[in-house]
This record gives C-alpha cells, structure tokens and sequence, in this order.
C-alpha cells in the first residue's frame, strides 16, 4: 500500500510538473505573441508618420512649383502685353506719320495753288487779257481753278483721314487680340493650398497576459495521484 501511495505521488508529482511547464509554455507562447503584435503594431505607425511626412512634402513642393508656374505664366501675360503696346504704338506712329505726310503734301499744294491764283489774278488786273474776254470772267475762271484743286486736295487729305482711322481701328483690334491670347494662357494650376495629412492613430499597447498560478497544475497532479495510488490498491481510510 505504501508503494501505491509513493507511485501515486510520484505520478501526481510528474502530471504538476509537466503542467506547470506546459502552462509557461503556453505563457512564454502569449507573451511572445503579445510583444511581436506590439512591436508589428509600432513599426506600422512608424512607417504610416514617415509615409505622411514624406506624401506632405511632396504636396508641398508640388504646390511650390505650381505657385511659380503661375507666377511665370502672369509674368509673361504682362510681358506679352508690353510687346503688344509697343508693336501698336509703333503700327499707329506709322500710320500717324502717313496720315501728316499727306496733310502736309496737301497743305504745301494749297500754297502753290494758291499763289498760281493769285498770279493768275495779277495777270489778269494787270491788263493782259486775250480780246473778247472779260476781267470778270477770267477772274472768276481762277477762283473756280482754286476752288476745284483745294476740292481734290481736301477730298485728298479726308481719304487720308479715313484711312488712319481704319488703320487704327485695326491696330486696336489686332492689339486687343493679341492680349486677349495672351490672358488665355495664364495658367492657374495653385488654386487651393494643400491641407495637411491626417494624424496618423497612435497604436494601443497590448499588456501581455499575467503569469498563471501553479495552483491549478498541482492541484490537477494531486488529484491525478489520488487516482493513481487508489487504482493501485491504495486505501486512504483504512
């Protein structure tokens, strides 16, 4: 009987001890498992801060980049309409200068026919007269002489004048064109500043699982011994 019990204890002894590892097993296993989640957890966030640090700064330098593409594009909108003021300046000088060349002409030809009038009125109260011709005839004759040439040359200088306006009219049209082209290539791509990523979730620690208590495997070895040293023959209460 003695022999029962000692087996009996022996066998419960083995069935605690093999328990009581198995349940660190299992322990040192939930730790394990409990830090690597962790530690997956904490790279993860790291990578997700470095990933949002790098994606904001490029949105960053894109925006820059887009700021003075739209700053070059407005610099040569106003670039472009210098050039066009000045290419109309010189169009309408050009014409200007057309336009006073012919009043001048025509202004310099009233002077001679003028004067040929006047000569022609000298001549004529000078006495020198063709026979049945009267003095009033002749000088009536050269004032209407005058009068048709200063007719062609006034008929002259408003076609003239004319003509200016029509060129100039063009000049402004081909000038307003000219901007209206130039505003249409103004680029406008940074029209809202880029906003900031979201803050990225901080992980929550997982705390590992408490050591389990020997209680329970001694407790089961115990009662295993029991069994065994009573299927020995055992009699506890005899």
């Amino acid at each position: 009987m003695c022999s029962a019990l000692a087996l009996g204890i022996v066998s419960g002894v083995g069935q605690a001890a093999a328990g009581i590892s198995e349940q660190n097993r299992q322990h040192r296993a939930q730790v394990d498992a409990v830090n690597r989640s962790n530690q997956i957890a904490r790279q993860k966030y790291i990578n997700d801060i470095t990933i949002s640090a790098y994606n904001d700064q490029r949105k960053g330098e894109v925006f820059t980049a887009q700021l003075q593409a739209d700053a070059a594009a407005r610099s040569a909108y106003y670039k472009q309409k210098e050039i066009n003021q000045i290419e109309a300046n010189r169009a309408s000088e050009s014409a200007q200068q057309e336009l006073r060349e012919k009043i001048t002409e025509g202004l310099f030809q009233s002077q001679t026919n003028l004067a040929k009038a006047i000569q022609a009125q000298g001549t004529v109260l000078a006495g020198s007269t063709q026979a049945g011709q009267s003095m009033s005839m002749l000088l009536d004759d050269a004032e209407r002489t005058l009068g048709f040439q200063q007719a062609q040359i006034d008929a002259s200088i408003f076609d003239a004048t004319k003509s200016f306006g029509i060129k100039q009219f063009g000049i402004d049209l081909d000038q307003y064109s000219s901007n209206v082209t130039a505003a249409n290539n103004i680029t406008t791509t940074a029209s809202v500043a880029p906003s900031a990523s979201f803050m990225t979730i901080k992980p929550i620690k997982q705390e590992p699982p408490s050591k389990p208590s020997a209680l329970g495997p001694i407790m089961g070895g115990f009662s295993s011994g029991i069994k065994t040293a009573t299927s020995l023959g055992w009699e506890p209460f005899k």
